[in-house]
This record gives structure tokens, C-alpha cells and sequence, in this order.
């Protein structure tokens, strides 16, 4: 059966062009210098930046991480360019912070629990049961990561300037049987992200696959997996629709993220105003627009689950039975967010856990949640 999101990344890589390539090159020691006054006047950028991605284009992750480099291009008046390359093509997912760090691209675009180990202050996302309001999640890690000096003390350690870090959207779970509550979950084997979430899942009796997003369609055609925890993009975009035909929201909200960053070399040689500009358009993403963005794409998710033919449910749980599910599980996960983050270097990790719980108190507005939208759609159609 065709895998929508497979063929496009072996397309990407196929047809990798050699102004990619050429960029590549120049890049290789950060940031490039073309040598042009810079300005908006037709002379060449003063910077270019080069973009490696995880985030596959018409996704709700493309559309936060195209408005930030489209805004960027704009608000410095052509004197920062950035050459785009299609998602997976030169660096695979779980590559692309090395490729950022290493100086082979100046922007990466992709989830940091690929490598958690380089990003344990982002990693709170995770704590399941944790977030459920996508805006406050990414407003208080960018203030995170501007405020707190550990957390930009740790990102700074693997040589990145954070930009933004965003939910991937609500988590799934997809089947091909019913999964009404959390006794359902035993015996599945489930593609699950993170590792709290692999945790929680585990302690159900999931025998829990770490697959990258992009394998997930082949995962499940190949049995290697029967069941997803994962969001919207998964039954859409990744074309999982065709092959488990129950979905369900658990309740626990927020689950994963997109992280986007700067090599911190390339950022620290742009002069000040530049620096200036990255930073402003980053604080305005994180602060309302990115939210717009991401809900905007993911509403045109829901149409495809509609018509989808193998679809039989798309449901959320019983919220009496989400919370049950909470209270067995207490503090345990906060917790051992706190031995995982301090364990990968992150220092005073339960303070940055307290500034992270206060940001989400702070900057809770109410939002839309295309996923929950959907629901309700399809249980009323």
C-alpha cells in the first residue's frame, strides 16, 4: 500500500538540488558571508542561513517554521536569506541537531525527542497529563529559555540558540480495535514517543517501538507495530488512516514537539540588529502566531479523517476516566522528569520544572484545538 510520507522523503532525497548542495558546502563552517551590502535593494543577503527539516511541507510544523523564516527574510529587509531545503533530504530526523551543531546547516526544524539527551530543558512537554493548552506550553518555553539561565545555559552546552519549541498537537491512539480506557492498552505494541510517555504506556502492559515518524506506515504494514500513540499528522499526513481504523483521544493532552534552533556560532557572528530581528520574530511566533498558524493547517486535517473509508471511530474518552488514570499516576512522572532531565546535564532541573509550571499558569488563554474540533465533528456527523 502506498506510504504517502515514506515516498516523499525518498522524492527528497532523489531530487536534492545542487543549489542545496551548494549551500551545503559553503556553509559547512556557519554562517555565509556572501560578501553583499546587504538591504532590500537587490544586493545580496549579508547572511545565509541553510534550513534542514523534519517538518514535512502543508503540516501544521511547516506552517510555524515557514512563518518564522518567511517573517525573518521579510522583517531584515533581504539582509538574511535562508535556503530551504525539503524535509529529510540532508539530514535524516534524528540527525538534524548534530547537522546544526557540527555547522552542516545554520536552522533545524525537528523533534528533540529524537535526541533528548541534547535537549532535556524542551523535554518537559512530555510529562504527560501535564499540558492540555497548546499556546501556553509555547509561550512558556520560549520565556524558558530567555529567562531562566539554566535552560539557556543547556542549550547554549550543546552549542544552539533556541528559537521556539511547539506541541506536535494532542495525542492518539490508533488501532485497529476499540481502546475505551487504559486496560485496553495491555498487550499492544505501540509506536510511542518520548520517554515519560513510553513510561506511562508501559506500565499498561504496551510493548512500546521507538519509530521515527516518517517509518510509522511501514511499521504497521510490516507488524512490527499494531497500535500509534501519536497526533493528527500520523492517521493524515503519514497516511495511518489507511491501515488502523480506530482512533482515540486519552485525555492526556499535549504529548511531544517540533523544537526549531540556531547553531549558536552562526547566531552569535550575525551583527546585533540581526540578532535583534531573529529574536523579536521568534518571541512573536511563541506568543500568539504560532498557535494561529498551527490551528489554521491542522483544521484542514479533519476533512481527510471525515471521508476516510477505513476510519470507524474517532472518539475521546470519558474525561471520569482520563482523570482516573491521572490519579494513579500522581507526581510519579514529574518526578522522573526531574532524575531524567538532571541524569542528561540539566542543572536545577526541578526549578526549571517550577518556572516552566508557572509559565503555563501564566500565559493559559483560551485557544482553538482543531483535533478536539474534529472529534466533535465526526461524532455528530
Amino acid at each position: 500500500m502506498f506510504d504517502g510520507r515514506s515516498n516523499t522523503r525518498r522524492v527528497a532525497v532523489a531530487t536534492l538540488t545542487a543549489a542545496a548542495l551548494v549551500a551545503l558546502s559553503a556553509c559547512s563552517e556557519g554562517v555565509v558571508d556572501s560578501g553583499g551590502g546587504g538591504g532590500g535593494d537587490g544586493d545580496s543577503p549579508e547572511v545565509t542561513l541553510t534550513l534542514v527539516t523534519a517538518a514535512v511541507e502543508s503540516t501544521p510544523n511547516a506552517a510555524v517554521q515557514d512563518w518564522f523564516l518567511d517573517e525573518l527574510e521579510e522583517r531584515s529587509d533581504g539582509r538574511i536569506a535562508v535556503e530551504r531545503t525539503e524535509a529529510y533530504s540532508l539530514c535524516d530526523a534524528p540527525e538534524i541537531a548534530e547537522c546544526v551543531r557540527d555547522g552542516r546547516a545554520q536552522i533545524g526544524v525537528t523533534i528533540p525527542d529524537y535526541t533528548p539527551e541534547v535537549f532535556p530543558s524542551t523535554s518537559v512537554v512530555s510529562i504527560p497529563f501535564l499540558g492540555q493548552n497548546w499556546q501556553a506550553i509555547m509561550h512558556s518555553l520560549h520565556d524558558l529559555h530567555v529567562n531562566n539561565a539554566d535552560a539557556q545555559a543547556q542549550m547554549e552546552s550543546n552549542g544552539l540558540h533556541h528559537v521556539a519549541t511547539w506541541p506536535v498537537g494532542r495525542l492518539l491512539i490508533g488501532s485497529n480495535e476499540p481502546v475505551s480506557g487504559p486496560d485496553d492498552l495491555s498487550g499492544l505494541s505501540m509506536r510511542v514517543s518520548g520517554p515519560l510517555m513510553q513510561q506511562l504506556f508501559e506500565n499498561k502492559g504496551v510493548n512500546i517501538q521507538a519509530i521515527p515518524a516518517a517509518e510509522a506506515y511501514e511499521a504497521v504494514e510490516r507488524g512490527i507495530v499494531d497500535s500509534m500513540a501519536a497526533g493528527m499528522d500520523f492517521p493524515v499526513d503519514y497516511q495511518l488512516r489507511e491501515v488502523l481504523s480506530h482512533w482515540t483521544d486519552p485525555g492526556i493532552g499535549q504529548y511531544s514537539s517540533f523544537g526549531m534552533w540556531m547553531q549558536l556560532d552562526a547566531y552569535e557572528s550575525m551583527p546585533e540588529d540581526l540578532q535583534q530581528v531573529v529574536d523579536e520574530v521568534a518571541a512573536e511566533l511563541s506568543s500568539g502566531v504560532g498557535a494561529q498558524e498551527f490551528n489554521e493547517t491542522a483544521a484542514q486535517q479533519c476533512p481527510p479523517m471525515m471521508e476516510a473509508e477505513n476510519v470507524e471511530e474517532l472518539s475521546a474518552w470519558d474525561e471520569s476516566v482520563t482523570a482516573s488514570w491521572e490519579d494513579e499516576t500522581g507526581d510519579t512522572l514529574q518526578d522522573a522528569w526531574v532524575d531524567l532531565a538532571t541524569e542528561q546535564g540539566l542543572e536545577n532541573a526541578q526549578g526549571v520544572l517550577d518556572d516552566y509550571l508557572a509559565g503555563l499558569e501564566e500565559h493559559a488563554v483560551d485557544v482553538d484545538d482543531a483535533t478536539l474540533a474534529c472529534i466533535d465533528e465526526f461524532q455528530n456527523s
